[in-house]
């Protein structure tokens, strides 16, 4: 919600009947926006822009899964999003989205000749505009581009393309985000994504041996199609109520303990912070790679790393607070 405005939300099941849902013409920008990156919200925002210069509702239209998980041939492994429904509607609604319209992707949809998915779909929305970015293709195994779209579109609605952005180089993509991730740069995932990129999960009981070495921990519970960085120690941010603390958290398999033959877990230590927090939600956001994930000889060798894991995160956050304080 911005101020008093509610951002709505309506489902899409497809081919049910498609009639005019609004009244009021809309500029809508398409795409499945996996992580609302930078590229997704220049795509957003120009369609913000546009309907706020006609006086009209701005309009995002999304899928609830991924197509690759009904186009791909492996269609049985877990798909991992950089944004689960839930935390791309929160970025939405931030950046003044009027409606959300999520398409229910199918089989049957998804085989929606271009002309059809044109005119059976997108103009029972009654659009005024259409914003999509450069690479944004539809129809069966995304036969169609955008150059089709206008052809498709042409005197039923306007078509904006969105051109390719870049940073460093490297397209801001999804896909080139989740590789900083899977490569130990955050910082770079972050600035593609304009914010900390962040996962969810409910705070669930461990082995306590963190709480035995001295460094209590969170174990976070974090669903399969969440993405997560690759295993290592980092500097975090976890929210526990509508507060943020700062914090070290480590992935993987705590090699230093029954010869590293243990599930994978996500422990987050929180700095001056003791609460008992079992079976809550928390946010945690990802700052700055630490380390990789170590095997230690011993329970002191290992006590030794995490204090100093421990002054490293602390010296992160007084840094911050002093660039803060310095920019006041």
């Amino acid at each position: 919600m911005i101020g008093d405005k509610i951002m709505q939300v309506q489902e899409l099941n497809f081919p049910q009947q498609m009639n005019i849902i609004n009244q009021k013409p809309l500029v809508l920008a398409a795409g499945f926006f996996d992580g609302i990156h930078l590229g997704h919200q220049n795509v957003i925002k120009t369609a913000i822009r546009l309907a706020k210069t006609k006086q009209l509702p701005a309009g995002v239209l999304t899928f609830d899964r991924h197509p690759a998980t009904v186009f791909g041939t492996n269609k049985s492994k877990e798909y991992q999003y950089l944004s689960l429904p839930e935390r791309k509607l929160e970025l939405l609604q931030k950046l003044g989205v009027d409606i959300v319209y999520i398409a229910k992707f199918n089989a049957e949809f998804s085989q929606l000749t271009p002309a059809k998915f044109v005119q059976e779909f997108l103009q029972q929305l009654n659009l005024d505009t259409l914003v999509a970015g450069f690479d944004w293709t539809f129809g069966p195994k995304n036969i169609a581009n955008m150059q089709h779209l206008r052809t498709l579109a042409k005197h039923k609605f306007k078509v904006v393309e969105i051109p390719k952005l870049q940073f460093a180089e490297h397209k801001i993509s999804s896909t080139n985000i989740k590789k900083y991730l899977a490569n130990q740069q955050i910082e770079q995932a972050n600035l593609l994504l304009g914010y900390n990129y962040q996962n969810s999960g409910l705070v669930v009981h461990g082995r306590a041996v963190g709480r035995q070495l001295g460094f209590p921990t969170a174990n976070l519970d974090i669903s399969a199609n969440q993405l997560l960085p690759t295993f290592g120690v980092y500097i975090t941010r976890v929210q526990s109520g509508q507060k943020w603390y700062p914090a070290m958290t480590q992935i993987g398999r705590n090699l230093t303990f029954n010869h590293g033959q243990n599930p994978i877990t996500v422990e987050a230590n929180i700095l001056n912070f003791n609460q008992d927090i079992y079976g809550q939600e928390l946010k945690i956001e990802w700052l700055q790679y630490i380390r990789e994930e170590i095997a230690f000889a011993n329970e002191l060798q290992l006590i030794d790393q995490l204090k100093s894991d421990q002054q490293v995160t602390q010296n992160y956050f007084e840094k911050k607070v002093a660039i803060n304080l310095t920019q006041c």
